[in-house]
């Protein structure tokens, strides 16, 4: 097998960025262009277009709230669909099973309740940026330390989604790792700061295309590798990687029935009911019914998609079963496994591994751009907009220097998120328990305190505040003291081994003998009880609780306000 890509796979690759860069391009100067056209052709009139009468800000960060159904809704799903899910979650099915399909019950419960509860709220109050709610219901101070937090989740979780694609090039192409994260970084900064939220879902749609893509790719050619989808099911069930039904309640459990739809229905909110980036999504919608429909419409496509990754986290299982390329010495952590299956399963066609790894780099490309058009958003909305109108008085601010002021907090950023990608590389956990920690821990505050103006009209400026920071404070904790002071240590539930690298060539052999006989997993030690142990998909309902206790009594003692 040829270990790194050929000039067909680099022409895939390029050909797919030079599409993305186009698509930047094109929607930057849109408006140029727009101009030019009406000059020729209606030289004689002084007709404005539609799009010169609404304010700039519009224009920008929501497409003049005039962006259709389905791009909507590819692009909300490709926001968060990204190369950490991707590899995380393969890496994930092959090490502990496909227990983390079980996540879609927890869809079942966020995506009905953020079209429902949440999304109508702002919707109705016609904001720009999520945070403006913070401000008009509670207080500017508490709008402004939610737009701070948020930037800080924001720019931490892409570095890690910048960081797992730029390690899968790594091993595919010989590449540095910091060569590759600066291409991907720059790109996405690049077309995002340009184009604008048009040219973030235009490409989030074309990327959403080209993921889909590559995965039926990989489940074809995995299948007909090790004989069939009945061989692949035959050997995950008896390798227990079929293990979907835990009903254990212990909450300190890494993941169950409970956790999974529980915690994970948290985690789930933070992204798609109260994140900026998804949230400026459904107020770019045409209308608030369109908003809703591409909300409810996430959860059969999350749904498949989840699966389809769980699926192909059996077939690289299957591919690899007795000779796991870890412990062989061909990669050095599971996360790389799925460039890995790559660059095994098209050794012969090599087309077709440029254009999966483009699903890998598509997918953080997806999150990059949403990411950092989020950030510019609330930045300029929620901070310089808010400072610019009390100094100038109220005077409107010219599109041309909001979109100059725009383009440059976005490449600002970029960096920013580029060199702490590469701060990543001496992180020893793993990068899907890392991205789902940040959510957790840091978009659980951000969750609490919208929760806490929605749904509890009691609740006082504040309650509000003292109970965001609180459960700022208890979620930085679980953080910290994770990485310092956890204990448990995760098992795999089915014994991983080399024994059969021998005879294991370019293909999978379908007589190797079974794991489970060959090496029986010994149960897992006990240990001390640890707080810090609690389940990562728990830290958003526990900030929220925290949330709670500490806004509801300060409420009460300082004297009910009512809901604007």
């Amino acid at each position: 097998m040829s270990r790194y890509l050929d000039w067909p796979d680099y022409l895939v690759i390029v050909a797919l960025l030079v599409l993305y860069l186009f698509v930047g391009v094109f929607y930057g100067f849109r408006s140029h262009f727009t101009k030019l056209w009406h000059c020729i052709c209606h030289s004689s009139t002084k007709e404005k277009s539609p799009e010169e009468n609404l304010t700039p800000a519009d224009d920008i960060f929501l497409g003049n709230r005039k962006i259709t159904l389905l791009p909507i809704v590819a692009s909300t799903m490709a926001s968060f669909m990204s190369a950490v899910a991707i590899m995380g979650n393969n890496s994930e099915a092959y090490c502990y099973g496909i227990e983390f399909v079980m996540l879609i019950l927890g869809y079942c419960i966020a995506f009905p309740v953020a079209a429902e509860v949440y999304t109508p709220v702002f919707y109705k109050l016609g904001v720009l940026s999520a945070h403006e709610y913070l401000e008009l219901r509670f207080s500017r101070l508490l709008r402004w330390l939610v737009t701070v937090v948020f930037c800080f989740q924001m720019v931490v979780y892409i570095a890690v989604v910048l960081y797992a694609p730029s390690l899968a090039l790594s091993r595919v192409t010989g590449w540095p790792v910091y060569s590759s994260i600066l291409i991907s970084g720059i790109l996405g900064t690049f077309y995002t700061a340009l184009g604008g939220i048009r040219a973030v879902v235009w490409t989030d749609l074309i990327q959403t295309i080209v993921m889909l893509g590559g995965f039926v790719l990989i489940l074809v050619f995995g299948c007909q590798q090790v004989g069939g989808i009945e061989r692949i099911w035959e050997i995950a069930s008896r390798d227990q990687r079929l293990n979907v039904l835990d009903f254990d309640p212990n909450p300190f459990v890494r993941h169950s029935i409970w956790t999974l739809m529980i915690g994970g229905a948290g985690m789930t909110l933070t992204i798609f009911a109260t994140n900026q980036t998804q949230v400026q999504r459904y107020l770019a919608c045409r209308d608030l019914k369109t908003a809703r429909r591409a909300i409810h419409l996430q959860l059969p496509m999350n749904a498949v998609f989840l699966s389809v990754q769980m699926l192909t986290g059996l077939v690289t299982y299957a591919v690899f079963v007795g000779c796991d390329p870890k412990l062989n010495g061909e990669i050095t952590d599971y996360d790389q496994i799925f460039p890995h299956l790559v660059m095994r399963l098209f050794s012969d066609i090599p087309v077709l591994r440029g254009l999966f790894l483009s699903t890998v780099f598509a997918a953080a490309l997806s999150t990059l751009s949403s990411g950092v058009n989020g950030i510019a958003c609330v930045l300029v909305e929620d901070v310089f907009m808010d400072i610019y109108l009390t100094v100038s008085k109220g005077s409107r601010l010219r599109r041309s220097r909001l979109t100059f002021i725009a383009r440059f907090i976005a490449i600002l950023f970029g960096l920013v998120i580029i060199g702490l990608a590469f701060l990543l590389q001496v992180v020893p956990a793993g990068v899907l328990r890392i991205s789902f920690s940040i959510f957790g821990a840091i978009g659980g505050p951000i969750l609490t305190v919208f929760t806490l103006g929605i749904i509890f009209p009691f609740i006082n400026k504040w309650g509000a505040l003292f109970g965001f920071l609180g459960s700022l404070v208890a979620g930085l904790t679980m953080i910290v003291g994770t990485l310092y002071f956890y204990t448990f240590q995760e098992h795999v539930l089915a014994p991983l081994t080399n024994a059969t690298c021998s005879i294991v060539n370019s293909s999978v052999s379908t007589s190797a003998p079974s794991l489970v006989t060959a090496v029986t997993p010994a149960p897992p030690p006990e240990y001390g009880f640890s707080f810090f142990n609690l389940s990562y998909l728990y830290l958003t309902p526990f900030c929220l609780l925290v949330g709670l206790v500490i806004a509801v009594p300060i409420s009460l003692l300082t004297g009910k306000l009512p809901a604007t």
